[in-house]
């Protein structure tokens, strides 16, 4: 069984991740505890109305889903709901994409670049109306693949996610534009090596996850973004190092964290490693009959 988290205040945006939570948490098996986070100027019995009435909120969104409630208080929400998932040993921390709440909006040096700094599992980001919004499963995963150490984290978690849900795994590489009147060496040794990274990832893809690769040119952010479209979930690394580097945190995984139509999964460097029994309960196919499997290519 594992356990995710989900910040929920009430807002909009909040909605968004107690609906995303929710649906993996089906799909996962999982416990549920949604947290909120108290507010310092309020005394304690006007604060606990408030608390009240949040959960009863809760409760109308999920009136089927058994969840705990956990009120964050004397620590800031960030740092409360990080040690609330590593008290509870939390799988994955679900937020919304622009919270303007207690929990914060995801933009650089927020909610969602804070949580990513020393958090003990991935962070789920909810895209702005998730919670109207039609979907069918989990069925094809995308993962941004540069090479880097953060990336191979990303996707080890992104073969795990897909083993566990027998999904499809797309590997996306974005290499840097290059100037048309750039020497034709460079141009040559870029793409190979561009290909080369591509590749590795393609290597790592154990028998049984049927998977795909994309390799593009131009700007990070922008083309998975576009991916997203197509996608269930995409699942990036916190920070790029390698010779395609781009910093991903406070850049391209910011980016696209605030722009991608589909769930965004940002694996941090802390996280705990995935254990092959414990990352997600074997359930096969999802619901809505859109999950895959089959042999790589």
């Amino acid at each position: 069984m594992t356990t995710i988290v989900i910040g929920f205040d009430g807002s909009s945006e909040s909605r968004d991740a107690l609906h995303l939570g929710s649906a993996i948490g089906r799909a996962m098996s999982s416990d549920l505890i949604v947290a909120t986070a108290s507010n310092p100027r309020l005394d304690s019995g006007a604060d606990a109305e408030v608390f009240t009435g949040i959960f009863n909120r809760a409760r109308q969104e999920l009136p089927h889903r058994e969840f705990a409630m956990r009120e964050i208080r004397d620590v800031g929400a960030v740092g409360g709901l990080k040690d609330l998932a590593a008290r509870e040993q939390a799988d994955l921390i679900v937020i919304g994409s622009t919270h303007r709440g207690q929990l914060g909006r995801v933009v650089p040096g927020s909610v969602g670049e804070r949580l990513l700094s020393g958090a003990s599992c991935p962070v789920a980001v909810a895209p702005r109306g998730y919670a109207n919004a039609e979907h069918f499963g989990l069925g094809l995963i995308g993962v941004a693949f540069d090479g880097s150490p953060d990336a191979r984290i990303a996707l080890q978690y992104a073969i795990a996610l897909a083993q566990r849900l027998d999904s499809m795994l797309r590997i996306v590489t974005i290499m840097p534009s290059i100037e048309p009147a750039a020497d034709s060496t460079f141009r040559i040794v870029t793409e190979d090596h561009a290909r080369d990274v591509r590749d590795a990832a393609l290597d790592e893809l154990p028998p049984g996850v049927e998977g795909e690769s994309v390799l593009e040119e131009g700007d990070p952010a922008r083309a998975l973004a576009r991916h997203g479209v197509d996608l269930d979930l995409l699942v990036v690394g916190s920070r790029g190092y390698g010779p395609l580097r781009r910093t991903l945190l406070g850049g391209v995984s910011a980016d696209v964290m605030r722009t991608a139509p589909c769930p965004v999964i940002a694996v941090p460097r802390t996280a705990a490693p995935v254990p092959e029994d414990r990352v997600f309960e074997q359930n096969g196919a999802l619901a809505g009959g859109l999950a895959r499997g089959g042999r790589n290519t």
